[in-house]
């Protein structure tokens, strides 16, 4: 197996194949999401053709309809998206993985499907219930009262996150991360009450407290554990002698 992915990887005629193979799945992922759109917009034109004979009522309306759809297209692409992905992700276990094993290349595509969803719905539906829909379905265990203010979860099927979690706005939480040529996959967990800053970054394998709080900018090496109660502070820009009389 790994004699076989290393061959198409390398290979420039396997790779470009491959690659094309992908892009047409993705094209097919996007247009079911985009169906029920569809639908309701030719719907719509139909019976607003039939009953509004002003050309510019029509336009008004249709423009209407248009942005209607957009928003129908968000939300059953979470829930498409969010349901295939968890189908590529199924099995994945903590752990390290070689870039040519089958695990790795299973991840490649679940990455390339979520990057999509990462720069064209979920900035548009954090902080919903339909964004933590998403995350549901994804395998992200969720506690209740949790608000999600980032698009920045990462392979949310191993995060655990407890009663009445804040995520801040831009927070980065990665359950992966490569190693030379290993891919880590590893469990994050934040326990009850606890608050992530804004734009904080936490690695896989780390486990936070109850009732912390995550500093802004904050950045939480793999495998750390903080215990309940604590509060981490990033390390604000001051005058260098500043640091030198704290530090002494």
């Amino acid at each position: 197996m790994k004699k076989l992915i290393k061959f198409l990887m390398s290979n420039p005629i396997t790779f470009g194949i491959i690659s094309l193979a992908t892009y047409i799945f993705y094209g097919v992922i996007i247009g079911c999401s985009a169906i029920p759109s569809f639908v309701f917009m030719n719907t719509m034109i139909d019976n607003i053709k039939l009953n509004i004979m002003n050309e510019v009522g029509q336009i008004a309306l249709i423009a209407i309809c248009f942005g209607i759809a957009i928003y129908i297209y968000f939300i059953c692409s979470l829930v498409i998206f969010g349901v295939i992905e968890r189908i590529l992700t199924t099995g994945f276990k903590p752990g390290k993985y070689k870039t040519d094993s089958g695990i790795f290349a299973r991840w490649l595509v679940y990455s390339g499907l979520h990057i999509i969803l990462l720069n064209t719905t979920l900035p548009f539906m954090t902080g919903t219930i339909w964004g933590k829909l998403f995350y549901k379905i994804l395998g992200c265990k969720l506690g209740k009262n949790v608000f999600i203010n980032t698009r920045g979860l990462h392979d949310a099927y191993l995060l655990e996150l407890g009663d009445n979690v804040v995520i801040g706005g831009d927070a980065n939480i990665s359950c992966h991360i490569f190693e030379g040529d290993m891919l880590i996959l590893g469990n994050i967990k934040i326990g009850n009450n606890t608050l992530i800053s804004a734009e904080s970054y936490i690695m896989p394998g780390v486990e936070i407290g109850s009732n912390c709080s995550i500093g802004i900018k904050s950045y939480i090496r793999k495998n750390r554990k903080i215990e309940d109660g604590s509060m981490i502070m990033a390390v604000p820009g001051m005058d260098a002698k500043k640091v030198a009389e704290i530090i002494k």
